[in-house]
């Protein structure tokens, strides 16, 4: 007996000694392998190069992350410095870089709400994060932050002795970001207020306090009531944190809540495309880390046309008004900022097909309302207008041709042991139909059919191949756009499409340069991978030429757009989604408006009529007008690659109009392979006779 509970105790001891081990190993990974390194030269941590970034004309489009003017802590306001020193951290000259209390804290928070709305960071910590680390919230982050934290305070002390706190603070007033593009509290005196860092007032010095919290959303701009209320609104909160930790009195405190907020008129450097510079640096903080960004000196050059850009932001304004309407929203501009989320929201994103050149973006309305971007980083359902990949699939692997004959009708199968009937917009079924026919009017049921000649998970494949990253399953309901994608995605699906095969990865950056040394220290360079044969890509872009021309996406050319475009609509279910994806000879341009959450009581339905609102009609206008702006004299076309031919056809059976016995009272012309048989009578005469023996 006491020889087993000897044993049990030892393997309990084995246990808890490798789980000291794995504890162990897992720390020294994440500090010598995960962690970013901290510069021996601390002094340089307190001017940052920053980097600018240009359009693809070399225009500078913005310049961060770059500190102005650097000052000492003598030549700041004691109030500002108070304010800080009450709101961020009260104990900074108490503890070693973190404090746990305040971690203790935001843990129970964050547990309690079931949210990660509280970090429990110290000024030292916000340094790190602001230098060397990523915005996400996970506890992987915020792990890097405590060690690193730990270490800079401790390298700090070893450096400058009795006096690193002070140069803690320092670093912290000088590399914060207080919106409108000030880096620093002295820019951003000048910025706000047209004065030194060392004459603000009590009020002036608790508003600057409050902004790094949020700076965007809180920086407050001359004439603008919402951006002031919100701005005084935190500078009170700022000023009740200095009266608790003794700071100043109730008086001062009462004094400074009567003074007015006296904002400087002069103009400011303006962020004219704040969703672009957000992918940039996202995308550059990816790659080599944030702390470039910094102290890189970089000079980024993008792939944006400020033209195509202008033209997208003006499209993408003008259908919001128009949506707006339709769907009952009071006009934006006088909606309240509390209001102003539940507004219909959209994306732009167009690309460059021959190399992935994002030449625009709109990531969303409102950047000062979401940061969002719902072009790069939302996964949305895209509805009808992943079809055309259900339908590439089935030309790849010889199922179907576009001349294949479907019954269009509902039909119920079984899903997880559960009856499935999908159904087609409005409850109208084409009855007999070309495979050709049924796209291009984007038939539910057929697209149902088609996947289950091809098997979902070749579409899987072919999705992927096409550019596809998000995750995609092999589910039935793949082939009514079920699975959330992102418009890059579809941006890359569609392109592969447009260049008959080859697939090319969109980028933002067309090459990095030192600005010190003028070294190329990146450079993109396209790659074109094959993927699918040119045939097939060709005789699915054919079929959404034909959408364009005579189906879903006709809105196009009744809206004027005369040149030459392909492309597909998509609406979801829940009217929270509708999309235009399509392209010309040049570019592919993908269009979404909808909801950010499901939960949100509105809908895609107009208001007056109750009508849907589609992709055909609510993002296909987007599109439209962009396209027309870019292109207002589009030239070029489409050109088949060897081995295809054009045929004319009767849409319903595709029979040679000649065969029937009346005139047709519309045709079709479609592109498929010299091999591709011709249709029957013979053919058309079995088809119609199983819908004879089901009626």
């Amino acid at each position: 007996m006491r020889r087993r509970r000897h044993r049990a105790v030892l393997l309990v001891g084995l246990w808890i000694l490798d789980l000291a081990v794995i504890g162990l190993l897992g720390v020294y990974y994440v500090t010598a392998v995960l962690l970013p390194r901290v510069p021996d030269g601390l002094d340089a941590l307190g001017r940052q190069a920053g980097a600018n970034i240009y359009a693809a004309d070399g225009t500078l489009i913005y310049t961060i992350n770059r500190t102005i003017a650097h000052v000492r802590l003598e030549e700041v306001s004691p109030a500002f410095l108070n304010a800080v020193i009450a709101t961020e951290d009260a104990d900074f000259y108490h503890h070693r870089g973190i404090s746990l209390k305040a971690i203790a804290g935001a843990f129970v928070n964050n547990v309690t709400t079931w949210r990660r709305n509280r970090g429990g960071s110290t000024l030292t910590q916000q340094i790190v994060k602001n230098l060397f680390l990523s915005r996400e919230k996970t506890y992987t982050r915020k792990l890097k932050e405590v060690l690193l934290a730990v270490q800079l305070e401790a390298m700090f002390e070893r450096t400058y002795g009795e006096d690193y706190k002070d140069r803690l603070l320092e670093l912290y007033i000088n590399g914060s970001f207080y919106g409108t593009n000030a880096y620093g509290v002295e820019d951003a005196a000048r910025v706000y207020f047209d004065r030194s860092a060392r004459d603000l007032s009590l009020l002036q010095a608790a508003t600057l306090a409050g902004l790094p919290n949020a700076p965007t959303a809180l920086s407050p701009s001359p004439g603008d009531t919402t951006s002031i209320t919100a701005a005084t609104r935190r500078a009170h909160h700022v000023l009740n944190r200095m009266v608790a930790e003794g700071h100043i009195t109730s008086g001062a405190a009462d004094s400074a809540r009567a003074d007015v907020l006296r904002l400087s008129t002069r103009d400011r450097p303006r962020n004219r495309t704040p969703y672009f510079v957000e992918t940039i640096k996202s995308e550059v903080t990816r790659r080599w880390g944030r702390s470039v960004l910094s102290f890189g000196a970089l000079d980024i050059h993008t792939t944006l046309d400020l033209d195509f850009q202008r033209e997208a932001e003006k499209a993408v304004a003008d259908g919001l008004i128009d949506l707006d309407r339709r769907l009952g929203f009071s006009p934006y501009t006088v909606a309240g900022r509390e209001d102003r989320p539940e507004y219909v929201q959209v994306a732009l994103l167009c690309t460059d097909q021959s190399n992935g050149h994002v030449r625009a973006m709109v990531g969303g309305r409102d950047i000062f309302v979401s940061y969002y971007n719902r072009a790069t980083d939302a996964r949305r359902q895209p509805g009808s207008s992943f079809k055309p990949i259900v339908y590439l699939s089935a030309f790849e692997s010889g199922a179907i041709t576009p001349l294949s004959l479907f019954i269009d009708e509902p039909r119920t199968y079984t899903v997880n042991r559960r009856p499935w009937t999908p159904k087609n917009f409005q409850d109208s079924y084409l009855g007999l139909t070309t495979a050709a026919w049924a796209l291009i009017r984007s038939a539910n049921a057929t697209a149902v059919q088609v996947l289950h000649l091809v098997g979902p998970q070749a579409v899987v494949s072919t999705g992927e191949r096409l550019g596809i990253r998000s995750p995609l399953a092999p589910v039935p309901s793949i082939a009514l756009g079920s699975i959330e994608v992102s418009m890059l995605d579809m941006v890359t699906a569609y392109g592969t499409i447009a260049n008959y095969g080859l697939r090319v990865t969109p980028t933002f950056i067309s090459r990095i340069v030192d600005r010190n040394t003028d070294t190329e220290l990146f450079r993109h360079r396209p790659s074109r991978v094959p993927t699918v044969d040119p045939t097939h890509a060709y005789t699915t872009l054919r079929l959404l030429q034909n959408v364009v021309d005579r189906g879903t996406g006709y809105g196009i050319r009744r809206l004027g757009y005369r040149g030459a475009a392909a492309g597909k609509t998509g609406t979801t279910n829940d009217n929270t989604d509708a999309w235009f994806t399509g392209f010309t000879p040049d570019h592919v341009t993908s269009v979404w408006i909808g909801f950010d959450s499901r939960r949100n009581r509105h809908r895609l339905i107009d208001a007056r009529t109750r009508r849907q609102i589609t992709g055909g009609s609510g993002a296909a206008p987007i599109w439209a007008a962009f396209m027309k702006a870019v292109h207002p004299d589009p030239a070029g076309s489409f050109a088949p690659p060897a081995g295809m031919h054009e045929r004319r056809i009767d849409p319903t059976t595709g029979l040679d109009p000649a065969l029937l016995d009346t005139l047709s009272k519309e045709t079709l012309t479609v592109s498929v392979p010299d091999r591709t048989p011709p249709n029957t009578v013979e053919d058309v005469d079995s088809v119609t006779a199983l819908i004879q023996g089901i009626e």
